[in-house]
């Protein structure tokens, strides 16, 4: 996971609570899963829970995208199952056993079915995934009857998200911009025949820590098209619609 504050004022180290309460949910309900923080900041994140699974890292100079220091992570492990996660979200006792549990199923029960991503529900997160999203079916309670399936979806964001090595490096990994690299990863691998899911899991996700910091949608709206423009004019106009 990459994690990246801006500091202002203050205690500098106030600025890395949203790390140490994921840190804290990972502690308790993944324990023995490897854990690659890659930090940038004003100085290293201290007071962080004790877990002998966690590798605290500096990113390099350069990085200037949560993009770019995901796929650095990535270099970081030779493990062929990679699980993307958002610096600001807070797992569940079930949310790993149950995401890994969905891509098991999908990869190895399923016949002749390419896997690109398979994604969390959570509260800040658009489309299939997000919990207010019924995906066909009715209110079963406190939830959606869809909640306990497995929904296939046309994107998936990366707010925590399994994907398997070889295919992520098939498709390129992620392109070097904040937003928009969800869409663009999960349309490119639809183009190379790979299907995306949502899965059961679920984590609680506060949103926009990272790449929102002195910025507004809109700022980061504008700079998604003007990357896109420059670096992806074919996704910008066949699946936006805007010319280039």
């Amino acid at each position: 996971m990459p994690t990246y504050r801006r500091w202002e004022s203050g205690d500098k180290q106030r600025v890395w609570g949203d790390l140490r309460v994921l840190l804290a949910s990972l502690k308790e309900y993944a324990p023995g899963f490897e854990v690659i923080v890659a930090w940038d900041g004003p100085e290293e994140p201290r007071h962080l829970p004790d877990n002998p699974s966690v590798r605290l890292l500096k990113r390099p100079e350069g990085l200037t995208t949560c993009s770019e220091a995901w796929n650095w992570c990535t270099d970081q492990t030779d493990s062929e199952d990679l699980v993307f996660v958002g610096d600001d979200t807070i797992f569940h006792p079930d949310s790993l056993r149950l995401l890994l549990e969905d891509a098991l199923m999908l990869t190895q029960h399923v016949d002749s079915l390419r896997v690109g991503m398979v994604g969390v529900r959570s509260n800040f997160v658009k489309g299939a995934q997000n919990i207010r999203e019924a995906n066909g079916s009715a209110r079963a309670g406190i939830g959606f009857a869809s909640e306990g399936s497995v929904v296939e979806t046309a994107m998936i964001a990366p707010v925590v998200a399994w994907m398997q090595r070889s295919v992520f490096e098939e498709v390129g990994r992620f392109q070097a911009t904040n937003w928009f690299q969800d869409d663009l990863i999960s349309w490119d691998l639809q183009r190379l025949g790979y299907r995306h899911f949502v899965s059961r899991s679920y984590v609680h996700h506060v949103g926009q820590r990272g790449t929102g910091q002195g910025k507004s949608s809109q700022d980061l709206l504008d700079e998604g098209l003007s990357w896109l423009r420059s670096n992806r004019p074919d996704y910008l106009t066949q699946v936006l619609g805007i010319p280039a």
